[in-house]
């Protein structure tokens, strides 16, 4: 097979290190316009893999062999703590993921091959929260916001809790009994009451909860933003906003596309996929909370959703 671009180790110096990798179209053009990656929440690096629990899943790496093919540069990296990235996860918070972007972008910026003028951010779950709240402070060409467009960090905690009750209620056999004498609405949202209080009114990085370590910056910074606030930076953004996420989605909530939608703003599209998970998979099975880590372990061979690629080429070459 042709290989279409070439991929080169880089660093990205800012508040720390940061270690990425840059995509470039195999072409004789002198300037190319970028997309720079920025990743979901967790421990998933540049490519999308993750150690814990392990999980090859490529997302990113696919996606920007993808956008590449397209003529644009990609660039995904290493979040801080994760990979080969400098930094402890555990202490990382919202504003230094966010002054992380920055550099990323301002790397792009001074690339030799990139059209610092057309340098588009995509997003995927947490990472539409930040692109976001980047594009307010470097405006970015573009904003594409896979699975998470539109709404802050609690909501989609509230969504997956919601689910969790739903499955809870129809699970059968004694798997189920057990379940609901454990999974009760009002337990479920006094623990969310309590996470919140002591997340956005403690002081330090980290804190312990039920004998174990949170990121408790992380929690507090993300809390300070609404999902009110997040449309509405989306609303003031000038460049155009291409908002993804699919029916299948049991981590962000494809209704929530709808607050996007009545924005009512020329420059922002809004598409919801048919049978597309988190994973920006095609899954057509019952959406899935408490087995999701077997659904996507069993899919980590399948390649990035069909439609996906047709609305994201679409977007990006149009």
């Amino acid at each position: 097979m042709k290989v279409n671009f070439i991929e080169e180790q880089v660093t990205i110096k800012g508040d720390v290190v940061l270690k990425g990798t840059l995509t470039v179209p195999n072409s004789e053009a002198e300037k190319f316009p970028a997309v720079l990656i920025v990743n979901g929440s967790g421990g998933a690096d540049r490519d999308g893999n993750m150690k814990k629990p392990p999980m090859e899943a490529n997302i990113y790496k696919e996606l920007a062999h993808f956008v590449t093919s397209l003529g644009f540069i990609t660039l995904r990296y290493d979040k801080r703590g994760v990979g080969e990235s400098e930094g402890d996860q555990l202490t990382v918070g919202v504003s230094d993921l966010i002054n992380d972007i920055l550099s990323n972008i301002k790397f792009l910026q001074n690339h030799p091959r990139v059209d610092r003028d057309k340098i588009i951010l995509i997003g995927h779950s947490e990472g539409c929260i930040l692109a976001t709240i980047a594009n307010t402070i470097i405006p970015a060409a573009g904003l594409v916001l896979l699975a998470g467009a539109g709404t802050n960090l609690w909501a989609p905690m509230k969504y997956q809790n919601a689910q969790i009750l739903e499955e809870v209620k129809h699970k059968k056999g004694l798997k189920g009994f057990i379940l609901r004498l454990a999974v009760r609405e009002n337990v479920i949202r006094k623990q969310q009451e309590a996470l919140f209080n002591k997340m956005i009114n403690s002081t330090e990085d980290i804190i312990r909860l039920k004998g174990k370590k949170v990121p408790a910056k992380w929690f507090r910074e993300h809390f300070k933003y609404s999902s009110e606030d997040i449309l509405k930076a989306l609303s003031d953004a000038k460049c155009p906003i291409l908002a993804v996420t699919g029916d299948k989605d049991v981590q962000a909530n494809a209704e929530d596309l709808k607050a996007v939608e009545n924005l009512k703003k020329d420059n922002i599209k809004a598409v919801v996929i048919e049978n597309m998970d988190h994973m920006l998979k095609e899954f057509s099975g019952e959406k899935t909370v408490l087995d999701i880590m077997k659904q996507y372990k069993s899919e980590l061979h399948k390649p990035m959703h069909p439609q996906l690629k047709i609305v994201l080429g679409q977007w990006l070459t149009g």
